[in-house]
């Protein structure tokens, strides 16, 4: 996990201290071309969740606006620490511990702008299967300003390079 990661996790599990099942990703709002990464982490403080005696499973989920459900992208067996990739990202990281697991995007566009849904399974004294679920909205802003700064960076490009091929085509005239 790098430093970045590493800050972001203890900050935020520092800050929700007392709390049980908790998503945090940074930033919550994610801008084209603005946006390095977008990290977000599902995790269990405290070791524990009201209700359930035994932890069995935590996902990471992503809602999908077609079926209007989520998608489980990452599940984690506490059990065996074994963790299931349920989705592929091009440009991504992941990493998972005990009670965790944290995705990376880099690069992060319009499409992953969506609510993401962390979900612990276990049991109860009673045996009884429970879940327990918390989620956080990412929203997209579209920056005019980079927008506009790219359009007139394209602009320039293309007068110098026809300014260039004018300049170019008089010299061959002057040369015949």
């Amino acid at each position: 996990m790098t430093l970045f990661q590493n800050l972001v996790l203890f900050v935020f599990i520092c800050s929700h201290a007392g709390a049980e099942l908790v998503i945090d990703a940074q930033p919550e709002v994610i801008s084209l071309e603005l946006t390095p990464q977008l990290v977000v982490n599902c995790s269990i403080t405290d070791s524990q969740v009201t209700g359930l005696d035994t932890i069995n499973s935590l996902s990471l989920s992503r809602y999908n606006e077609t079926k209007k459900e989520f998608d489980v992208l990452l599940s984690l067996d506490t059990h065996t620490l074994s963790l299931q990739q349920l989705v592929q990202f091009r440009h991504a990281q992941i990493s998972f511990g005990n009670l965790y697991v944290t995705l990376t995007l880099r690069n992060p566009t319009q499409s992953d702008a969506k609510v993401y849904r962390c979900n612990v399974s276990g049991d109860s004294s009673l045996w009884k299967n429970i879940s327990r679920v918390s989620k956080k909205e990412i929203k997209y802003e579209t920056n005019l300003t980079v927008l506009l700064e790219e359009i007139r960076r394209l602009k320039e490009d293309k007068d110098r390079d026809q300014f260039s091929c004018k300049k170019e085509e008089r010299n061959g005239l002057n040369k015949i």
